[in-house]
């Protein structure tokens, strides 16, 4: 099965990292853009907060592509270990700001229990890979982003951090990201040959959303 255009495009350097590097230095950009004319502690910990995980994005961004810069091709182990550990850090980052606005952060300084976004960042992917043992790969990409989209949903609820309108705007985030994933690959594995290579260029819009939307969204909390 010759690949399509879009499937290409999607694993070459141009769309990672490339791509996502312009849309995570975009994205840094605006929310910093959009902080600029505000003082106080507040805003100077939610800028910080801001370029940590901006910081983290592009080292993702840049380890995780199929052809590393600087490096070439990761070998086993680091080619599972290291792209893990992004996926693993992204849907942190996504529990660790519901639990954070949810408490009152940037404006206050909150004494966070780190328990609940560790422990909830581990149940996916280990029920993921549990269920599609022996599968390939976009099987196991598929399960895990719907799996994803229940879990941020029932955590939400559970916690009750989706009842402050930040918390809820970075639950909602996530929706958008995974549930573009979860369409592009049911693209991928459903759809005949000829259309099967749409999937790929789906995806690319919600790896866009997913490298450049975060600062913006957490930006909006001190509006």
């Amino acid at each position: 099965m010759n690949p399509g255009f879009f499937e290409l495009f999607y694993n070459s350097p141009v769309q990672h990292p490339v791509l996502l590097w312009a849309s995570n230095l975009v994205g840094t950009v605006l929310a910093l853009l959009a902080l600029r004319l505000r003082t106080g502690e507040g805003t100077t910990r939610l800028r910080w907060f801001i370029l940590f995980w901006a910081g983290v994005s592009a080292l993702d961004a840049w380890l995780s592509a199929n052809l590393v810069f600087g490096i070439g091709t990761l070998t086993a182990p680091w080619s599972s270990i290291i792209p893990l550990f992004f996926v693993w850090m992204g849907d942190f980052r996504i529990f660790l700001s519901m639990e954070l606005f949810g408490a009152g952060f940037p404006n206050q300084t909150v004494k966070l229990g780190w328990w609940r976004p560790v422990l909830a960042c581990w149940i996916v992917p280990i029920v993921a890979g549990l269920l599609t043992r022996g599968q390939d790969s976009r099987v196991l990409f598929l399960v895990y982003e719907a799996l994803f989209l229940v879990m941020i949903t029932g955590y939400g609820r559970i916690t009750g951090t989706t009842q402050i309108p930040a918390a809820k705007r970075v639950r909602n985030l996530s929706w958008v990201f995974y549930f573009l994933w979860v369409s592009a690959d049911v693209a991928i594995l459903v759809l005949p040959e000829g259309l099967r290579d749409l999937g790929f260029g789906i995806r690319v819009l919600p790896n866009l959303i997913y490298y450049g939307a975060f600062g913006w969204v957490c930006a909006r909390v001190l509006k």
